[in-house]
């Protein structure tokens, strides 16, 4: 099923997701990734799980085969790769590794390529060009030394980021498979309950993520009601409301809007190179995945 409504609720998510992670980031310097994404889920996993069960909406449509895509979706996302993306962002500084993660729509049309016979062509190359010069930009123009970041060149955190694009991507699949034909409510309930479990797991086993200090949730509500609750309710319909090489990229924009947002929050310096880097990456996604 296709709107324009889909394409639409797919940029919506890039705009919730530039405005929570920097401020995710930060709270995450003390709490911990782990910590912090758990109370991302317990903010409104009640809300997620009152409706779902309040709605009259049927679960006939929730098979295993769903729940086994929502579980991956789960991991790819809130169980796991956004942990390692606020670790990356905590090295190399949250733009730079937000321009570096939303690559994830590139593996789609790279997998397209190899795997699916399709063609290279000009407008494929110019894209591909563009989305690996912007990243190598980034990574040279990345401030070298920074209060809360780390050296630029800093592999671990470069790493992090190109593994949380991988994740992101595989995230985007499942939740378009794992979500079709369940309300929003549904679909949402299911992927935070699936991540509150993984992430219980996750600090079971990393006890010491963080440096202990306590979650401060008054600066947690703001950006997970936004992020978690609406940016999740534009970014679920829009997968499924809108073809995958229109609806990935339009969630992958938050590298432009984070810009502005973290200079305001004083975790970036203002860079005329670097926002033409960032500007560069995101065409060169956008020039991939809506090749013909």
């Amino acid at each position: 099923m296709s709107s324009p409504l889909g394409a639409l609720a797919a940029l919506g998510s890039s705009f919730t997701w530039a405005y929570a992670s920097p401020r995710y980031t930060q709270l995450s310097r003390g709490a911990g990734s782990l910590r912090i994404n758990r109370a991302r889920v317990l903010i409104v996993l009640p809300i997620y799980a009152a409706v779902a069960l309040l709605d009259p909406a049927p679960w006939s449509a929730l098979s295993a085969a769903k729940l086994g895509w929502l579980a991956a979706a789960s991991f790819c996302s809130y169980g796991f790769a956004d942990s390692l993306f606020f670790a990356a962002g905590r090295r190399i500084g949250i733009s730079t590794a937000s321009a570096i993660a939303s690559i994830y729509p590139l593996w789609a049309a790279v997998s397209g390529i190899l795997f699916g016979s399709e063609p290279l062509g000009l407008q494929r190359a110019a894209g591909a060009l563009l989305c690996v010069g912007g990243v190598i930009a980034l990574i040279q123009l990345t401030p070298a030394r920074r209060e809360h970041a780390r050296d630029r060149h800093d592999l671990t955190g470069i790493a992090l980021a190109l593994v949380t694009s991988l994740f992101w991507a595989m995230n985007t699949v499942a939740t378009r498979y794992g979500a079709a034909d369940l309300t929003l409510w549904q679909s949402n309930a299911l992927r935070y309950g699936l991540a509150l479990g993984m992430l219980s797991a996750g600090l079971l086993l990393v006890p010491r993520d963080g440096d202990g200090s306590p979650i401060q949730w008054r600066r947690m509500f703001p950006p997970a009601l936004a992020d978690c609750l609406c940016g999740s309710l534009m970014f679920v319909y829009g997968l499924t409301h809108a073809p995958l090489g229109i609806a990935a990229p339009l969630t992958a924009l938050a590298p432009l809007i984070s810009v502005p947002v973290a200079i305001a929050l004083g975790e970036e310096r203002w860079s005329g190179p670097r926002f033409m880097a960032i500007a560069a990456t995101v065409a060169g996604v956008v020039i991939l995945v809506t090749a013909s």
